[in-house]
């Protein structure tokens, strides 16, 4: 090759790379204009119900007690029962002897003897009348003695076999019989109570609450039992309407379902309903702050943050009722951020992340070109 060509070849290459260099260096360098404003989430009010409950000790008790004493005085002869034995209805306790009873039962023979007397006159006096020898007066007479003694006779019969009846004591209700007081040869009074018999086919929690949460609960409003960790369900059956006066709290009872095996006179910590707000608007508690206690949000309001004062209600972990101050179409801001302020510009999340895909497309489509006029 002649040695013109060669110099002409290389003059041609460094003016092309000389024009690559001027292209690279020459190139004026791309803005980007970062998006400063905070990003939030957002979402409307729900409609809904907020249930508060509150924890109360409760008693465990049967759905009835019945103390058994005697209906007379006397000596124990035996008894027929232990504590903790389950009793039938009818069933005997325990029998007793008794002086009154040997008193009724003379007066009942006393009786007795009066009315056969008066019913042999009556025959006398009735021979005697139908022979003409007693006047008319004289055979009624008679007869209405008759029937005095045995009228009387009859009286203390009764008596004296309701008394032989109250001699053996027998079980008013079946259930349990949580305790026993009597022993053979104790004597008793008719004011002592011989045994405590606990119906077992229903139980019992008797608990105490405050008006506000009295206002709140009626029967058959469920209730939830916690024994020792094992939760048991329930219903109320009475609602007291007036306070006890010696702590101004209302009885409430509760049946609770399968609690056989809950212990009479135990404890056991009831939850019972406190407060309920139904079919209200709700919104995020977390979502809510405070000024000097009073509530405020945030909504977003065409892409601005804007400070907005509401009326609460009542509120659990998750949501809190609000009575004024806010729209149903209103955005509330739920997330947290120390940008965020009353005017300040901000954007939604889901606007962002579209944003960003956007972005994401057009680099992308730019870095393609750029490869391509780079092959070239």
């Amino acid at each position: 090759m002649k040695k013109g060509v060669k110099i002409a070849i290389g003059a041609a290459v460094v003016v092309v790379a000389a024009a690559g260099i001027f292209s690279i260096l020459g190139r004026k360098p791309e803005v980007v204009d970062d998006d400063v404003r905070p990003a939030v989430v957002a979402e409307k009010p729900q409609t809904g119900t907020i249930s508060l409950y509150t924890d109360v000790i409760g008693t465990i008790e049967p759905s009835e007690t019945v103390s058994v004493t005697p209906k007379i005085d006397g000596e124990i002869l035996e008894v027929m029962f232990e504590a903790g034995q389950y009793v039938e209805a009818g069933q005997p306790l325990c029998r007793i002897d008794s002086d009154a009873l040997t008193a009724l039962r003379i007066s009942m023979e006393s009786a007795q003897v009066a009315m056969n007397d008066a019913d042999s006159t009556l025959q006398r006096t009735q021979a005697l009348f139908a022979g003409g020898t007693v006047s008319q007066q004289a055979f009624e007479q008679a007869q209405n003695a008759a029937t005095s003694a045995r009228l009387q006779y009859e009286a203390a019969k009764n008596q004296y076999d309701l008394q032989v009846e109250y001699t053996t004591v027998t079980a008013p209700i079946s259930g349990i019989a949580e305790s026993r007081n009597v022993d053979p040869h104790d004597n008793i009074s008719t004011s002592d109570v011989i045994a405590v018999i606990s119906a077992k086919d229903q139980i019992m929690v008797k608990f105490s609450v405050p008006e506000r949460v009295m206002k709140n609960l009626q029967t058959g409003m469920a209730v939830t039992v916690d024994k020792y960790g094992t939760e048991y369900q329930g219903n109320i059956t009475e609602v007291a309407s007036v306070a006890d006066t010696s702590n101004g709290l209302y009885d409430i009872k509760a049946a609770i379902q399968n609690g056989e095996a809950l212990t009479t006179g135990s404890k056991a910590k009831v939850s019972v309903l406190k407060d309920i707000a139904e079919n209200v608007m709700t919104i995020p508690v977390d979502s809510v702050s405070y000024d000097d206690g009073n509530p405020f949000i945030y909504i977003y309001d065409n892409g601005v943050a804007k400070r907005v004062g509401i009326e609460s209600g009542i509120y659990d972990m998750e949501r809190m009722e609000v009575e004024g101050g806010l729209n149903a179409d209103d955005l509330v801001i739920t997330s947290w951020s120390n940008e965020l302020s009353d005017g300040v510009e901000v954007v939604l999340a889901d606007e962002e992340t579209e944003s960003q895909v956007d972005e994401s497309s057009a680099e992308g489509g730019e870095g393609a070109a750029e490869s391509a006029e780079a092959e070239e």
